[in-house]
This record gives structure tokens, sequence and C-alpha cells, in this order.
């Protein structure tokens, strides 16, 4: 240990760096800062991120606005070099998967399509190691944000996946087949070739959903097993958690096991004919959450605005120039500020759109589904374990009215909804909002 790693450890409360400390929780605190929670061996850390880039030692240990599922900080070196050190909250997914996976996925984009991702200088996907925990070691990097996350998604939606899942080295899977490899000509005998496994989203992990297994390497077989999954979770547990409202009080929403498979099954009636037409739209594609967590999945369910374009206010809509309000000279410093301010997160939001359309449409036209009735409804069915039957339900309805619009008048519809049930489905769902209304209000 060098004498600025010890002043590193003498300067800092250690526990802090274990701890979640970006919020607090209504009710199962102790469980949720439980899943949140990672003891590592600091001067172990220390150690293998001035190895990872060849530095004398570190000078600087600081923690960065956590995430919800890892651990981030920012270590400076002696010669002034800095690396991002990010470790995995238990709740980011599986043991040694998740790690092993983002390492694989960083590594392919970089030196694959030629993405500028960012350089991992460092990884373990094991405990056993001088932290004592999972890690992943990268750089720090500024990048022109948006024409640069253009370019990330447009590389990633021209790569050719096999089959969804996540990507990892061969050598981090126990026997993959040759269909899991990217390049199966050129790679399969070689341990640090990608390929693709069990996926990492956490989607198919949280709130219990890891205790069930689920495969699906072809797209039909991919939204049945979502829908299964959720089906599986409401068997085998008694509650729901990660619900958005208030239920279950006096006079209030209460969740039922009988009308979550009900919706369900109803959904899997038309699951594979609500599927967009266009075959771009479906192929498993490279996506990024986070510019570090990448899945393979249909690019319909993948693609969304990134969230740093993201903002509270109208969305620009065509392209007609986006500006200041016609009052804004009456308006006080302050408004002014806050109208300036809008008009600069609009703008950034409809150059994100331009360079989309003109660079990559297909990423353009999944945007566009996600909106329409098909796509809210394949989205919603895959989280029904926790909430949102009577809105799924909903939607399906809405669906049989509007069958002839979104499929087609030659495909029979399957679905049947009586009088009956639509008076109870808007009844429950004029409950559950006010459920959710009441969350909010806390």
């Amino acid at each position: 240990m060098t004498s600025h790693d010890a002043d590193i450890l003498q300067d800092c409360d250690v526990q802090q760096f274990y701890k979640y400390t970006s919020g607090r929780w209504l009710w199962n605190e102790e469980y949720q800062l439980a899943r949140r929670y990672v003891e590592f061996d600091l001067p172990g850390l220390l150690q293998v991120s001035a190895q990872a880039i060849e530095a004398r030692s570190c000078v600087k240990f600081e923690k960065l606005p956590e995430g919800n599922f890892s651990k981030v900080f920012l270590i400076a070196m002696d010669d002034g070099r800095e690396l991002i050190a990010k470790l995995p909250n238990p709740n980011a997914g599986r043991p040694h998967f998740t790690t092993a996976s983002e390492a694989a996925t960083m590594d392919y984009v970089r030196n694959v399509p030629g993405i500028p991702a960012l350089r991992v200088y460092g990884w373990s996907s094991s405990t056993d190691n001088p932290v004592r925990a999972e890690y992943i070691l990268m750089e720090r990097k500024r990048l022109e944000v948006v024409r640069t996350l253009v370019g990330y998604e447009k590389a990633f939606v021209s790569t050719n996946i096999p089959m969804h899942g996540s990507l990892y080295y061969a050598k981090d899977l126990p026997s993959p087949s040759p269909s899991q490899f990217l390049d199966s000509v050129n790679s399969i005998i070689k341990g640090d070739a990608f390929v693709v496994g069990p996926t990492t989203n956490r989607a198919f992990f949280d709130q219990g959903r890891d205790s069930v297994e689920m495969t699906g390497p072809s797209l039909n077989e991919f939204v049945h097993s979502r829908a299964a999954r959720e089906l599986a979770c409401i068997e085998k547990y008694s509650s729901y958690p990660g619900q958005q409202g208030l239920f279950s009080g006096p006079n209030q929403y209460r969740p039922t096991r009988s009308l979550k498979v009900e919706v369900l099954l109803d959904y899997l009636k038309v699951a594979t004919q609500i599927l967009p037409n266009n075959v771009n739209l479906s192929k498993p594609t490279l996506w990024h959450s986070d510019l570090h967590t990448v899945n393979v999945s249909p690019l319909f369910l993948q693609a969304r605005h990134p969230s740093l374009i993201e903002f509270e206010g109208p969305i620009p809509e065509g392209f007609q120039p986006i500006t200041l309000p016609d009052n804004f000279d009456d308006m006080s410093q302050e408004a002014q500020y806050q109208a300036k301010n809008l008009l600069a997160a609009r703008s950034l939001y409809k150059l994100y759109e331009i360079l989309m359309l003109r660079q990559c449409p297909e990423i353009a036209h999944a945007l566009h589904f996600r909106d329409t009735l098909p796509g809210q409804i394949t989205g919603l069915a895959s989280s029904i374990f926790s909430d949102g039957e009577p809105i799924l339900q909903g939607m399906l309805i809405r669906l049989q009215d509007e069958w002839a619009t979104c499929v087609g008048s030659s495909i029979p519809c399957p679905l049947s909804f009586t009088p009956e049930i639509r008076t109870q489905q808007q009844r429950l769902e004029a409950s559950w909002s006010d459920g959710v209304e009441l969350m909010h209000r806390f």
C-alpha cells in the first residue's frame, strides 16, 4: 500500500461506500437497502485500479451519484489519469453473468462495429479477487452526446446477432453451441470469441422473476416467454411487488390472481398477431440502456429515447421551428430563464429525432411502433405480475374495437369482451388510477 492509498483510507468513511445513499423507501426499506449494499476491499480496489493502467498510486477516491443497480467510483491516479470503477449491487442480476456480459459487450461494440465505447481496463465476474467483489474498471471519457448516441445506435442496429439474450466471451459460458457464436466460422475455437448467452435484462430477474427459467431464441418464443414468465410468477407467489399505487386498503383497488391470469391469457391470444410487420423492427438487436448495460432483444421492444434528452414539457411535433413563447418579453426574469431552458431541451430532443430519421430510419420506425396500441400492449404485458392488469385489459378491449385498423379485417379477432366485462374494467381502472394518484401524493 502506498502513502497515497493510506491517506485515502484514513480520510474516508468506508461504510458510506458500501451503502446506498441516494434515496429512501416508504416500506420494505431494510430489504431495499440490503439489495443495494456491496461490501468490498477498498485497498484491493485501489491496488487493481493502479495496476490496470500501470500507475504508481491512487490519490483520490470519490463515490459518484449512484444508480439503482451499481456503485460507481471515480479514481484519480498520481499521474493525473482517471478511471471509473463500477461494482454491481445484488439487485443488478445474476452473479458472474451480469458483469461477464457487460465486459464482453463493451469490448465487442468497441472493436467489432467500431463504436467508440468506453475502454475496459480490467474486470472480474468473481468475488475471488483482491477487491472481494465483482467489478469493472473503465476509462472516463466525455462524448459529443447526441451525435455520438445516434452513431452508437446506428451501429447497434446494423450488427447481425443470431438470437436474443446478452453477449459474453465464449470462455465465460459452459459449452456454447455453434449457433450462439457471432462469427461461427472464424471464432468458434477461440475462448475470447463473442457469443450470445442468457439474458442479463433485469426485467427477467426483478421481484422474484429470476426463479423462473425462460428461453426464447425465436421472436415468437421470446414474446410468449415473457408472458409465460409472468404467469409462472403469479402462480408461484401470493403477493405482487413493485406496484405503482397504494392498493388493497378500504375502498381501494385490490389486485387479484384471477384477473392477472385472465388478462395474460387474453394477451397470448393476440401476442404474435400484433407484432410489427417490418422484420427489421423484430430482429435481435443490441441496445444500450445506459451506455454500459447492453441487451439483445427485438428492436421494437428496446428502442427508446435516451434518458439524457428527456425533459418535462410538450414534445415537439413535426418539423415546425421551435421558438420562445410569443409573450417572452413580458415574462419575469425567472420565467424567461425557464423558457430558454425548455427551448434548449426541446431543440436537443428534436435534433436527436432528425438525426435518427436521417441516419437510421429503422429506429425511428421502432420508436413510432412503441407508441401504437399494439406496441403499448406488447410492452405492458411483460410486467403484469407486478402491476397494470386493468390497464392492459382496457387496451385489449380497445384492440378488439380497432382490430381492423391495427391488424387487418382479413384476420378474425380472437378477443371477445362482454358489456359486463367492459363495465367492470372501467371501474377497476378508475380505482387503480386513484391508488396511483394517492401514491404520488406521498
